[in-house]
């Protein structure tokens, strides 16, 4: 999955990636400078050291599927903790996103990027100044590569989850389940949650009937040759190299 997404960057950013224990992050920025590879490897290994003092007060935080309550930590958990809660999920279905939000907002602010993209295991943060479409890559699907999303203007978090490809715990069998929200943390705690739910294709309607709310803007559901989607974000068809825009 991570192969897909690099590849399909365009020349618009200049790259690196950073990985440190199972974290391994694809960083996009408008402007590099030599020093961020390594302020952003210190950046994850004080935001682990974080998380693993979590783990030691309240072993319930790695290991639970529901919300979990924690009055107070460190800002990644917290941010972990409220996208869960909202998504009806444990705090580790958070996680990826909230490393990935964490970095984009680091690089942001630390470096004064005007784009950023960090891409963490096909779940994204994605700070654009001017369109961006971002594709969704859905294993053998025949819609894999084929169908993608034109984010506009702004801060957005894209994360997929799968109940076929990667190694993340999933209950469901789709292809994929793409969300975007304002938060990373929070459109990976409900593709997860929405993953779960789509067992059959007959589940694809069901759930994009009530996808929609406060936090989700929109969504792509990919099971096998049945495409799914809601929300305000226009959808492109890549055909051959051919892209149609269409709106939804």
């Amino acid at each position: 999955m991570k192969k897909f997404y690099r590849d399909w960057c365009s020349g618009r950013f200049q790259s690196f990636v950073v990985q440190y224990r199972e974290t391994d992050l694809w960083i996009g920025v408008d402007e590099f400078e030599p020093s961020m590879p390594n302020a952003v490897l210190e950046l994850l290994k004080a935001l682990y050291q974080q998380l693993l003092e979590v783990g030691r007060s309240s072993a319930e935080f790695f290991t639970s599927l529901e919300p979990v309550k924690i009055d107070r930590g460190p800002k990644i958990a917290m941010k972990m903790i409220e996208a869960a809660s909202f998504a009806n999920v444990g705090p580790t279905a958070a996680v990826a996103g909230a490393f990935a939000d964490e970095v984009g907002e680091f690089l942001l602010n630390k470096f004064k990027c005007r784009e950023v993209v960090v891409e963490n295991g096909g779940d994204v943060f994605i700070k654009c100044e001017k369109p961006l479409i971002s594709m969704i890559y859905a294993g053998d699907s025949p819609l894999s590569g084929k169908v993608g999303l034109q984010l506009p203007e702004g801060t957005w978090g894209v994360c997929t989850s799968s109940g076929k490809v990667g190694h993340s715990l999933s209950f469901g069998n789709a292809d994929a389940v793409t969300v975007v929200s304002k938060s990373s943390a929070i459109a990976d705690a409900f593709a997860t949650a929405y993953c779960n739910r789509v067992k059959s294709k007959r589940d694809v309607t069901a759930l994009l009937e009530t996808a929609i709310n406060e936090h989700v803007l929109g969504v792509v559901v990919i099971f096998e040759d049945v495409l799914g989607v809601k929300g305000q974000f226009k959808i492109v068809f890549d055909t051959d190299g051919d892209e149609d825009e269409t709106g939804r």
